[in-house]
This record gives structure tokens, C-alpha cells and sequence, in this order.
């Protein structure tokens, strides 16, 4: 037997391991398969199907015209059985071989001619003694030109990949040539069928997919499509039977199993909706896997497919039934891996105790398989916690049985529903290839827990959501509400489709009126929410009036600072609902909307004390943008109390948030804080931190500006000249570069250089420039040279009217003082005339008046000279 394991865990030894997702199974390990007995499609002489007839050898490839040309070709490798009116097209035509065929028939090997049959890449065929190798190549995909009116299925049954056209009309297969695999390919016309088969001589698997010609069949995946992510048809329980959902049916057919002979009734589908993905049990019936369409083996004349709008319909008697066998599942992992029964709540009760006490009189042998079957039992009744309980307690005795997928995948789900992300993450895979589309529906729950990624997650739970329609009510009222949200907020335009026919109840209305305001119908989306703010849900109740009062600030129905304050008296139901970080992270943007920086940030101090899974994506950039927010708006040099509170603020932030050019802009605001609250050493450290950071060349010039001012009032000139230097771009604008020589000609003077400094700052008309040249002459006795630069600066910063500031006063002192020095009367009444009566009462303003009186003894009004 080819998988032996100990008895304790032989339930998990299943067909479809043996049967991938496009059907694709070797014959003998079916055959030697213990299981094989209940797929009756299967062939009954273990001996024959392991061993399949060889196809047909291919000739030696012929030089081929343009593909979409006739090809005359020989009849012993046309397809079989086909009308001469059935055409058919070559997607992959063999090679022309670069070299010409010598003379005479070139004659292969048989070696060659099984490894043409196997392989669909070219094969060397091998020609009479000194002839030159031949190119032989094998067709990888064919076309069959189904017309769009007419449905398919597709399976396979023993070592034949079968397919269905349901209905029998003429095409003409001259162009095909059937090479390789294909050329076991043959057609058979039935009164209203066709029936296309190819002999598997191994466990390839084949593809089918829908093109506007019609349906593609080969050895390899479509080229730039996803084959693996497809649709599947995933069954729903209906008060008519059970439906098989599709949009646009086909037909239901009646066949017999090429392979067994069985009756088969086969639901084709128009469009390319996928199939079934394993083989499923039930009562007077197998449901088979599929690749298209949908095919059940009965064994009892009560069972009858038929075709509806909405899909193919299986019923019993032509009325609705309740099969609670293993048909009721689409795949493995709902049936196997995590024991879904679909059956009344008193019945799954009575099986998990059953279940319990099955484990606790088993021997220590089947101890485990015992309890997996109690945590299945415990699963599909909702007792999650229970679930995760059991299978630890049961992991503890058998650690080994952890590697096991169904094991692992069950606990998975256990932990998710537990509310257990780093136990649920094993959720995210990776998991068996074959299992790849059946464990998506519970990555996509995985990921809208997390909120790693929402779209992704509403876009694999819209893929599947029909499958937790047909879940124990239990789950299903748990999930379904999650997934219907998750889809509604974050699905495409495609994936809330699958939100046509939701459920009754809050929170599926909750979900709709998500999907109004994503579709645009804001006003009905309001009211809903308007109406669910007082659901006897909390949960629901606290979600709706966050998204009413969202609602109402976004359209200016509010203020922000009233919908702050509205967010606040919501924390309760918040907290109870496990949606307080959320709501907090909602409450710091409408402070956001008013610059209230310092409260937006404890309210994101806030959510970060009591976190959930779905707002972590949230945090990083509304603290980006409060501490951009709070470091752009410093407070003046006035107010130390503000000052150092938003300080204070950004020095504890700033860890948070990760390396980059932002970090490096909030880092200069906060070095120019600490300048200004009188701690260089720190605005120094600041500064250095951010330069790495910046990239762009303005904002390093200015960073470096900033640190080499900082230098200077630490005394430290060469530290500053290096700042300089390392900052420095020749593509700066002038302002910058005018700056930067101002802080060059400060570096000169500290070293003691006036000279230099001089020189670098001579005919410059920058206020800056201006001061400091004005005080270099102050510092030589040079008054009227001191009192010409100053005069520039008083033209510029001393207003005509209106009251002066406390700098403009000092200017005007300044200038008095320095005209003074030099004794020039007349730009001694400029400043008299520029100032006026403006200066204030008290020592400044005595002063002032003192240095600008007049020789006669009055107060110098004469016209001022022209400003410069």
C-alpha cells in the first residue's frame, strides 16, 4: 500500500490526496488507493488502469503552414470519431526543423517515440545512420471551438480526462494535429452530446480554460492567467436542493462512465466557472471532481440534477433535501480538516459529547485520533475555545502529530476564532499545492483579522463566500458577518457582488449599508446607519454611529472639535466591542482637523494602550502626521510653557516613527525647539540625527544651516564649517546659498578673521549680511560704515505707521546710536522722522529722543534723505 501510516491516523488517508484540483490522478495509486472503492468512476481491474495502453507513436513532425491554414494530414492522426465538419485549431504548431530531412522516411527510436508521448517539448527523433537529428515537437494546447450558446463539463475517470459538450453539432478538426498527449484524443457524438477524451498516461495534469473562440485545452497553465486562484463551484443548501451555483448553466446530460460504464449526471456550464474540487460521498450518490461543470455518479433512481438560473440544481424526488454526509462540502479542508457538519444545534451537541466520551475511554493507541474527532465535533458546535483546548491537550501527548496539515490547519482556525492572531498566522500558509485554493477562504479570514491587507483579504473571501452559506450555524453566524464587512469596506466593484443575498438581521444590514456609501449612495448609507446606531447590538450599534458621525463631518454637518468630543462619549461600547484603538484613531484626526496636535497625539497614545489587529496599519501615519502637525507650529519664544510641553511631546514620539525624510523634517523643528528653550548640546545631536535622513538638497542645506549655527553658539567654528560642507549642493537656490554665507562669514569672524567675513559679505543685501557686516564695523569704530548698513536695515524692517514691536524698537535705538557715533545729523532725522512719536514712554524712549534732538534744541524734524 503506497501510504502507510499507523491506524490511529488512517481516517486522514483520503482520495484526495491522490486527486489534484484538475483531476489529474494516476490510475494505479488510485487503484491501490483503499478509498478507490467508493469512487466508483474509478477503474474496477487494478491491473489494467495502472497500466494504460500506450498512445499512438507521432510521425516524424512536417514543415507546417500558418497554423490558421488547412493542413492536409494523414487520417491515422487526426482525432477519432469526429464529424468532417468539426474544425479544430493548433494554439502550439510543431516546429519547422532548421535543417532539411534527408532523403527517405527517417525512421524513430521507440524510446523516442514514448518520450514524444509523454513530454510536450520537442524530442530528437533519431533518422538512418549519418542522417542529421530532426525536430519532433509536441502540441501543448489545442482549441475547441465550442460555440458560446453551448455549456461543457470536464472530469476525470479513471486514466481519461473526459469532456462534455452538451450538444452535437459538426466543427471541422483538419488543422489539428494530434501529437504528444493529445494524440490519444478522441471524439465521440452522442444524440445530444459530444464526448471529447484524451488517455492520461501519467499524473499530468490538464487545463482547461474559456477564450472567446472557446475552451483551451493543455498539458500547461494559460499563459498570464492565474489558474490556481480561478473560480470553484462551492455548493448551497436551498429549500429546492442543493445548488451548484454558476452564471449560466448549461444543460444536465445523461451519460455513461466511458471508464466504468456508471450512470453520470452532468450539469455543464456556459461560462468558465470552474469546477469541484474532490471527490464528495453521499447518500444514493457521489459528487466528482471536476475541472468544469458539475458531475454526480447516483446510484439511486431518486436522485436527479436539473438545470436553473442560477446553476444545476441536485434534488431527491425532484424536492429539497438535508444531506449531512459528506456531499455538503466543496473540499478537504471543510470536511476533513476542520469536521464541518452541517446539522441541527441539538444534533452537534450530541455528537461533540459523544465525541468526549469516545476520547476519554480510548486506549492510549487511537487517543489521538479520538481527540482530533472531539475538536472537530467541538469546532462545528462554535466551542472554539474548547477546540483549541483539546488539540493542545492532545499535542502535549503527541507532539509529532503537529505536523500533520489537517492537525495544524484546525488549530489554525481555532486560534483565529479565539481571537489569537500569532496562533492564527499559520493560517497564511504555505500549505500542499493541492490545497492551495481550499485553504484561501480562511487566509482572506486571516488577513481581514489582522488588517495586514484588506483588500486582498474581502478579495479571497468574495472568491468563496457561497461556502460559508453551507456551514454549521454555529460558525456561520460567526463568519459571515466578518466576511460580509470585511468585503463591503474594502471589496472591488466585482467583489461585492457576491453580497447580492445576504441574511437578515443587523449585521448584514450593516454590511449593505458599507456597500451604499462604496457604490456611491451616500444618503442611503446615512440613514441606514442612522437606524443601526440604536441596534440592541453593541456592536453593531457603535459601528453605525461611528460611521454616522463620520458621515455627518465629512459633509461639514459638524465640527470636528463636536465630533471629537461625540468619538469620546462612544469609548465605552468602544471598549466592549473591542473597537477603542479604532475609535481613538478616529477621535486624533478630527483633532487633526483643528491642529490640536498635542490632543490628537494622546488619543494616539490612547489606541496604542489598548490595540486591535485591524488598526495597526492605522497608527504610523496619523503619528506621522500629529508629530508633522505639532513640530510645524512652535510655539513663539514666549510662551516656555507651550513651548516646552510640545517639546517634551515630540521627544517622546520620535522613537516611534522610523527612519526617513519626515523623521528627518519633525527632527530639525525639534533642534530649533531645544535651540529656543536654551539646550544647544541637544539641538546639536538633533540636528545630526536628521541630515542622514534628508535627501532632498534644500532641506539638507537647511538642516546643515541650522547645525552650524548651533555650532557657532557652541563655540565650536570648525565643527560648523563642516556641517557646511557636508550639506552642500551647487543646484541651491540663492536664498539658501545667501544664508549659508552669512553663517561662512560668522564661522570667519569666531575664528577672528573680520577681514574674511568682510570680503564675503560685501554688496550683500541680505538683512543678515547686513547686521552682521554693521557689527563688525561697530566692533572697529568704522561708525559711519556701521550706521549705512543699519540704515538698509531700518528701511526694510521699520514700518512707516502703526505701533512698533519690540525688535523694531531696538533697530531704531540701534541706528539712532550709531548716526550718533558718527555725527550725521541728517540720518539722525531720518530715523527721527521714520520713528515719529511711536517709541514708547520709559528708558528706551528717553534714549531715543536724547541722541535724535536737534543742535537748536528741539527735536530734529527735518525731510529725511530718500531710503536706499
Amino acid at each position: 500500500m503506497p501510504f502507510s501510516r499507523p491506524s490511529r491516523v488512517r481516517h486522514r488517508v483520503t482520495l484526495s490526496v491522490l486527486v489534484c484540483l484538475s483531476c489529474s490522478t494516476l490510475p494505479s495509486a488510485m487503484a491501490a488507493n483503499p478509498h478507490a472503492a467508493a469512487h466508483r468512476h474509478t477503474g474496477r481491474n487494478a491491473a489494467s488502469s495502472s497500466s494504460p495502453p500506450p498512445a499512438p507513436a507521432s510521425p516524424a513532425a512536417k514543415p507546417t503552414p500558418d497554423p490558421s491554414q488547412d493542413v492536409e494530414l494523414p487520417d491515422s492522426i487526426l482525432l477519432k470519431g469526429l464529424p468532417s465538419s468539426w474544425r479544430a485549431t493548433l494554439m502550439d504548431p510543431p516546429q519547422v526543423p532548421a535543417t532539411t530531412p534527408p532523403t527517405g522516411p527517417a525512421t524513430a527510436k521507440s524510446g523516442t517515440k514514448e518520450a514524444s508521448r509523454v513530454s510536450s517539448s520537442k524530442t530528437p527523433a533519431t533518422a538512418g545512420a549519418g542522417a542529421p537529428p530532426q525536430s519532433v515537437a509536441s502540441t501543448s494546447r489545442i482549441l475547441l471551438p465550442v460555440p458560446s450558446r453551448m455549456g461543457i463539463a470536464a472530469f476525470q475517470s479513471g486514466d481519461r480526462f473526459i469532456i462534455v459538450v452538451d450538444n452535437a453539432e459538426p466543427m471541422d478538426t483538419s488543422a489539428l494535429r494530434g501529437d504528444g498527449l493529445f494524440s490519444t484524443l478522441s471524439v465521440k457524438t452522442l444524440p445530444d452530446a459530444t464526448l471529447i477524451q484524451v488517455r492520461l498516461p501519467d499524473t499530468r495534469r490538464l487545463y482547461l480554460s474559456q477564450q472567446a473562440e472557446g475552451w483551451v485545452l493543455g498539458d500547461k497553465p494559460p499563459p498570464g492567467d492565474h489558474y490556481d486562484d480561478r473560480r470553484v463551484i462551492n455548493p448551497q443548501y436551498t429549500d429546492s436542493g442543493i445548488l451548484y451555483p454558476m452564471r449560466r448553466s448549461g444543460r444536465v446530460l445523461s451519460i455513461a462512465d466511458p471508464a466504468s460504464g456508471d450512470r453520470l449526471l452532468v450539469g455543464t456550464s456556459i461560462l468558465d466557472d470552474g469546477g469541484i474540487l474532490s471527490l464528495r460521498n453521499g447518500d444514493g450518490y457521489d459528487v466528482w471532481p471536476t475541472s468544469e461543470g458539475v458531475v454526480i455518479a447516483a446510484h439511486s433512481p431518486r436522485i436527479d440534477l436539473k438545470p436553473v438560473p442560477s446553476g444545476i440544481l441536485l434534488t431527491q424526488d425532484g424536492k429539497g433535501f438535508l444531506d449531512h454526509g459528506e456531499a455538503a462540502y466543496a473540499n478537504d479542508v471543510d470536511l476533513k480538516w476542520l469536521g464541518l457538519q452541517n446539522l441541527p444545534l441539538d444534533a452537534l451537541t450530541r455528537r461533540y459529547h459523544a465525541a468526549l466520551l469516545a476520547a476519554a475511554d480510548s486506549d492510549p493507541f487511537h487517543r489521538f485520533t479520538q481527540r482530533l474527532k472531539a475538536a472537530k465535533a467541538a469546532f462545528s458546535l462554535g466551542a472554539f475555545v474548547e477546540t483549541r483546548g483539546i488539540l493542545t491537550v492532545a499535542l502535549q501527548d503527541d507532539p509529532e502529530e503537529a505536523a500533520l496539515p489537517d492537525v495544524r490547519f484546525l488549530l489554525g482556525a481555532a486560534e483565529l476564532l479565539c481571537g489569537d492572531m500569532d496562533g492564527a498566522s499559520m493560517l497564511n500558509g504555505p500549505w500542499p499545492a493541492s490545497q492551495k485554493r481550499a485553504t484561501q477562504l480562511w487566509q482572506g479570514l486571516y488577513l481581514a483579522a489582522t488588517g495586514e491587507n484588506d483588500a486582498a483579504a474581502a478579495q479571497l473571501l468574495a472568491r468563496d463566500f457561497a461556502r460559508l452559506k453551507s456551514y454549521p450555524a454555529p460558525v456561520r453566524d460567526v463568519l459571515l458577518p466578518i466576511a460580509s464587512e470585511e468585503i463591503a469596506r474594502y471589496g472591488t466593484p466585482d467583489d461585492l457582488a457576491a453580497l447580492d443575498d445576504l441574511p437578515s438581521g443587523p449585521a448584514y444590514q450593516l454590511a449593505t449599508a458599507f456597500r451604499q456609501m462604496r457604490s456611491g449612495k451616500r444618503d442611503l448609507a446615512y440613514a441606514a446607519f442612522q437606524k443601526l446606531a440604536d441596534s440592541r447590538d453593541p456592536q453593531v450599534a457603535e459601528k453605525a454611529l461611528e460611521q454616522k458621525t463620520a458621515i455627518e463631518l465629512a459633509d461639514g454637518r459638524i465640527k470636528p472639535d463636536a465630533a471629537a468630543e461625540l468619538f469620546e462619549t462612544m469609548i465605552p461600547d468602544a471598549r466592549l466591542a473591542g473597537r477603542e484603538a479604532k475609535l481613538r484613531l478616529m477621535q486624533a484626526d478630527a483633532y487633526m482637523q483643528t491642529q490640536r496636535w498635542s490632543d490628537a497625539l494622546q488619543a494616539i497614545d490612547a489606541a496604542r494602550l489598548h490595540p486591535d489587529t485591524s488598526s495597526k496599519d492605522m497608527v504610523a501615519p496619523l503619528l506621522s502626521q500629529a508629530l508633522t502637525g505639532l513640530a510645524d507650529s512652535i510655539p513663539p519664544a514666549s510662551d516656555k510653557k507651550g513651548l516646552l510641553h510640545d517639546t517634551a511631546m515630540l521627544k517622546v514620539h520620535l522613537p516611534d516613527l522610523p527612519p526617513g525624510a519626515r523623521k528627518g523634517n519633525i527632527l530639525v523643528s525639534y533642534g530649533r525647539m531645544l535651540l529656543a528653550l536654551g539646550l544647544p548640546d541637544d539641538a546639536a545631536q538633533a540636528f545630526s540625527d536628521a541630515i542622514p535622513m534628508l535627501t532632498a538638497p534644500d532641506l539638507r542645506a537647511l538642516a546643515g544651516a541650522a547645525l552650524a549655527e548651533t555650532d557657532i553658539e557652541r563655540r565650536l567654528p570648525q565643527e560648523a564649517a563642516q556641517a557646511l560642507t557636508i550639506t552642500d549642493d551647487p543646484s541651491l537656490p540663492d536664498d539658501i546659498k545667501t544664508t549659508r554665507q552669512v553663517l561662512t562669514a560668522r564661522i570667519a569672524l569666531a575664528t577672528g578673521d573680520q577681514a574674511k567675513a568682510l570680503t564675503l559679505l560685501r554688496n550683500s543685501a541680505n538683512t543678515s549680511a547686513l547686521d552682521l557686516t554693521a557689527r563688525v564695523h561697530e566692533q572697529k569704530g568704522e561708525w559711519a560704515a556701521a550706521a549705512s548698513d543699519v540704515r538698509k536695515m531700518a528701511a526694510d524692517l521699520l514700518p512707516p505707521t502703526g505701533p512698533l514691536t519690540d525688535s523694531q524698537q531696538i533697530l531704531a535705538l540701534r541706528l539712532a546710536s550709531d548716526a550718533s557715533q558718527a555725527a550725521d545729523q541728517t540720518l539722525l532725522g531720518w530715523v527721527a522722522d521714520r520713528v515719529g512719536d511711536r517709541m514708547p514712554d520709559g528708558d528706551r524712549g528717553r534714549m531715543f529722543r536724547l541722541m535724535t534732538k536737534s543742535p537748536d534744541g528741539g527735536a530734529d524734524t527735518s525731510p529725511a534723505a530718500a531710503p536706499l
